[in-house]
């Protein structure tokens, strides 16, 4: 008999149920923060200069809050990889919580029903959450098998990245009485973060094969139809 086999599947993060849906969110989260990341580019490019209207801004604040939401279900998903724990659940619990934040506020922003500063501290704060969260769940499931470890090591450096650019940026807009320092301090700042914040969707977009692949891992095998020899 021979067999007719289709292409390798991705390798699984393990097997759990719920990982279907959790994949496919992180797929769509992944395009949402291409979006997002697209629309604020233009922002900056096209409508900063020209002093308005923002119509772009408005896509990014909406897109970027559908992102948060998007990216829940990969989270919690990956979260239970994790060795349970009072910690851990904590962690998680504060993730969702801004991330839900997050959402509700880019998206009220963008059709104005929430004003800009408080809508900054709510997006902000789900930044950081996020950020703190996948440097810590992916430090914790690196070199854990099945989880990969390349997979792990992305996540930590993307959210280490986001978290060490904040405090720099915040010293550079500190810094306003040294020039030279603070140009130093806003590009190092803007480096990392602007690194990590086009990292973030192409990792869901990984995370989401890993997690399809762990779907289609529990199916009936599809892969081999036997032919006449």
């Amino acid at each position: 008999m021979a067999t007719t086999s289709l292409p390798p599947a991705p390798v699984p993060l393990g097997e759990l149920p719920g990982d279907a849906t959790a994949g496919l969110a992180a797929y769509t989260a992944a395009g949402l923060g291409a979006v997002a990341a697209a629309a604020l580019g233009v922002m900056y490019g096209v409508e900063v200069p020209r002093g308005g209207p923002y119509v772009f801004g408005a896509v990014n604040d909406f897109t970027g809050g559908l992102f948060f939401a998007a990216s829940i279900p990969a989270i919690v998903q990956i979260h239970r990889r994790l060795t349970p724990g009072p910690w851990s659940r904590a962690a998680l619990g504060a993730t969702v919580t801004a991330s839900a934040g997050a959402a509700a506020s880019g998206v009220l922003l963008s059709l104005g029903l929430i004003g800009f500063a408080p809508s900054t501290v709510v997006s902000v704060a789900g930044i950081v959450t996020q950020a703190a969260w996948t440097m810590l769940a992916n430090h914790r499931l690196a070199g854990r098998p099945p989880y990969p470890r390349r997979l792990a090591l992305t996540g930590r450096a993307i959210g280490a990245g986001m978290l060490l650019a904040m405090p720099v940026v915040g010293a550079g807009l500190a810094a306003s009485g040294a020039p030279a320092l603070q140009t130093a301090l806003f590009a190092l700042g803007g480096a990392a973060g602007g690194a990590a914040y086009l990292a973030w969707p192409v990792w869901l977009a990984f995370a989401g094969r890993r997690l399809t692949g762990a779907a289609e891992h529990r199916r009936p095998a599809r892969g081999a139809a036997a032919t006449p020899a």
